[in-house]
């Protein structure tokens, strides 16, 4: 009778234990920002971040700002995360020049809590001051591996997000 007690604990413990989140799912974005003809260029702010399909905010993935009184420039991402509380530290950089970069993803939140399984919506921002803006979101889904194209319209051009789920 202990063993059967036993073997359900250690059952109902796997079914609910970290490894039932996303914790080993990552993304590898590689975002693209074109070389623009345009004079004055500013390098633009830019903001990835992750909401459930019903539009809340789960997280943000990164954010090249200057300075965090330029927040409120990506309107977007503003009015979903910049008015929390979060500290935005570990996913803060400096702005760009034009080019491809890396951004890796663990599958976590800003305060170290794995984010769990399932579909998300990847939202992209990017704004230049003097200069235009984008905005897109596209479908992912945490569970599966695959390659998802982020399309930008001009202030940043057609990007890739890898998805890897362990």
């Amino acid at each position: 009778m202990k063993q059967a007690h036993l073997l359900v604990a250690l059952l109902i413990s796997c079914l609910f234990s970290p490894l039932s989140f996303a914790k080993d799912a990552n993304l590898t974005v590689e975002f693209n920002l074109p070389e623009l003809d345009v004079s004055p260029y500013h390098r633009p702010y830019v903001a990835l971040w992750l909401e459930t399909p019903e539009r809340k905010h789960v997280t943000t993935i990164a954010l090249w700002v200057e300075k965090a009184e330029w927040f409120k420039d990506l309107r977007q991402w503003w009015r979903k995360a910049g008015r929390s509380n979060d500290n935005f530290d570990g996913v803060t950089g400096a702005t760009k020049r034009p080019g491809t970069y890396t951004i890796e993803w663990q599958g976590k939140d800003l305060k170290g809590n794995p984010v769990k399984p399932g579909s998300y919506l990847l939202n992209v921002e990017v704004v230049r001051e003097e200069g235009g803006r984008d905005y897109t979101r596209v479908e992912i889904d945490l569970t599966k591996d695959g390659k998802v194209t982020i399309k930008g319209e001009k202030e940043f051009a057609t990007s890739f997000v890898t998805i890897t789920s362990h």
